[in-house]
């Protein structure tokens, strides 16, 4: 029942067209990568502050609020273009373990981030030392973009099944 609709999806005009491009493609998985390279930055800056490894000069709460438009930016543009490549191949993806496993992950950090970001970031404002349970969370965030990246990166290496539906 999936597959039928990620075919139809990777076979509408824009993303057949994005698929063959020799330009327009490659153009999308650099900006991707570039997305990811801000995004990431922002979000290890965070983490590392909450750990208390890196800028203990700053509060956390400074961290937080000069980094959130950043991530944002980060997050969006690399949200789009992930989402280009993948309706592009959509059908590849969906059969490729490192693509389920780094959705898997994706759906871990959404938990997480119900979880932990408004006690973390509540808990964390304007204090010296985050708590136990920030530093805790900001380890588990760490892992798990490390594990989205990883994967993601896994993606390349595993080749298309014979018989994809490209048009």
């Amino acid at each position: 029942m999936l597959v039928p609709l990620l075919i139809s999806l990777e076979n509408l005009a824009p993303f057949s067209a994005l698929r063959s491009s020799a330009y327009a493609y490659p153009v999308i998985l650099a900006l991707h990568l570039c997305a990811i390279s801000l995004f990431g930055a922002m979000i290890v800056a965070t983490d590392l502050r909450l750990l208390g490894w890196a800028l203990a000069g700053t509060s956390v709460s400074d961290v937080i609020s000069q980094l959130r438009w950043p991530k944002r930016v980060g997050f969006l543009l690399a949200a789009t273009c992930g989402f280009l490549l993948f309706a592009s191949k959509a059908e590849e993806y969906y059969y490729n373990p490192f693509f389920r496993f780094k959705i898997l992950l994706f759906a871990l950090v959404a938990i997480h981030a119900l979880v932990f970001r408004p006690r973390v970031y509540a808990d964390s404002a304007g204090l010296a030392s985050p708590s136990p349970a920030a530093k805790a969370a900001a380890a588990v965030s760490l892992i798990l973009w490390l594990g989205i990246l990883c994967a993601g990166r896994g993606i390349g290496y595993v080749a298309g099944r014979p018989g994809m539906h490209f048009r």
